[in-house]
């Protein structure tokens, strides 16, 4: 099968629009891949009870259709946001233990709240935030513990996803929920814009929150932190699809655009960064992919298939446009010793469906053209 067929029309934008999981709406993230794709690969090359992994998960949709279909999925990120996210997904709880979390929380809170004192937080946090639901913020950030309780760890979550945006159902000043601009831009923007910070009840609108988003899964699964080169907690020959979307060479940082919901975690956006591949060099990206690759090959089954979703990238210095996909497929996966499974499909995203729309002319090489690598062992 030639590397360089093209298939213009993807059979997963063909198929009938059903209604995914509403753990989907759980959090809003950058650069994700819609619940159609994986389904997709999941239904074709799978069976009830096979192993599905994300090597890079995100916010957890490979894992969570995996488990919607009756698969064990099992997600995998450095990334501390895209842990907890994944976590909720296919380890949650029921919607009573959910419900009582937050009564205890909400209990507990009116009996320290004298005690909180905002004085110490930064001021980056403060302009976002009313002190009325920063108070609020700062008990649920300190008492909850969402890397070792599920429980907690949903609450998190829902936490994380009504954290900032532009309607009532929102904790902040008004601002895009999907990802957060500089901290010196959002003062500017509030100070242009006269925002002001709107008392919420962070209680009330988490209790709204689960009505919205809550469906427990067919089955559960599983979420590591591990580089995705050395994923030691999976065995040889394990698994039946390897459905991810790796990082594209320096086009997304999770960690700067993710800072609000990352300090709510604990986390520093800048050390995210550091932990995660963020490089323009095709030569270290290369290398990169090639270990990924590597491990894939390692613990995929015999008859198992591997699912690469890999967006074009824009030079920053011109107007060329380069085929990722194409590159890892020659200079990676080819010379490991895959082969290719379909031909090479061409995805492309509309510039209204984009979330770097909102960038608008300053969007730089975020990809208009996914390219979808189906792979199997030669």
């Amino acid at each position: 099968m030639a590397s360089s067929d093209l298939v213009q029309l993807p059979e997963w934008k063909t198929e009938p629009k059903r209604v995914p999981n509403k753990l989907h709406s759980l959090c809003s993230y950058i650069a994700m891949f819609p619940p159609s794709i994986p389904n997709h690969f999941i239904q074709k090359y799978t069976d009830e009870g096979d192993v599905v992994l994300d090597p890079f998960s995100g916010r957890g949709t490979t894992p969570l259709e995996a488990c919607t279909s009756n698969r064990i999925g099992i997600g995998n990120d450095r990334n501390p946001l895209a842990y907890v996210l994944t976590l909720a997904k296919v380890q949650t709880p029921s919607i009573g233990r959910i419900s009582s979390k937050i009564e205890q929380l909400e209990g507990d809170y009116a009996q320290g709240e004298a005690d909180i004192n905002l004085t110490q937080e930064d001021w980056k946090i403060r302009m976002l935030f009313s002190d009325y639901t920063l108070k609020q913020l700062l008990f649920m950030k300190e008492n909850l513990c969402w890397d070792t309780n599920n429980v907690d760890a949903f609450v998190t979550a829902m936490v994380l996803g009504i954290l900032h945006g532009n309607s009532d159902g929102y904790l902040s000043i008004k601002m895009p929920n999907t990802f957060s601009m500089s901290p010196n831009y959002i003062r500017g923007y509030i100070a242009g814009h006269e925002l002001e910070r709107p008392d919420r009840n962070v209680f009330n609108l988490l209790r709204r929150k689960a009505g919205r988003c809550y469906e427990q899964p067919a089955s559960k699964g599983q979420v590591y932190r591990s580089d995705a080169r050395k994923l030691t907690k999976i065995r040889n020959d394990s698994v039946s699809l390897v459905m991810t979307s790796p990082p594209y060479t320096r086009v997304i940082r999770y960690g700067a655009f993710n800072w609000i919901r990352l300090w709510f975690l604990g986390k520093d956006a800048k050390e995210v960064d550091r932990k995660l591949l963020c490089t323009q060099s095709l030569f270290k990206y290369q290398e990169f992919m090639t270990g990924v690759l590597t491990e894939t090959m390692r613990v995929l089954k015999s008859d198992g298939t591997a699912v690469f979703v890999i967006g074009d990238v824009k030079d920053r210095t011109s107007d060329k446009v380069f085929n990722l996909g194409q590159f890892v497929w020659e200079n990676c996966a080819e010379p490991l010793g895959f082969e290719l499974k379909e031909p090479i499909a061409a995805d492309v995203i509309s510039d209204d469906t984009k979330v770097s729309k909102i960038w608008g002319a300053r969007r730089g090489n975020a990809t208009k053209i996914d390219r979808v690598l189906v792979l199997s062992k030669s």
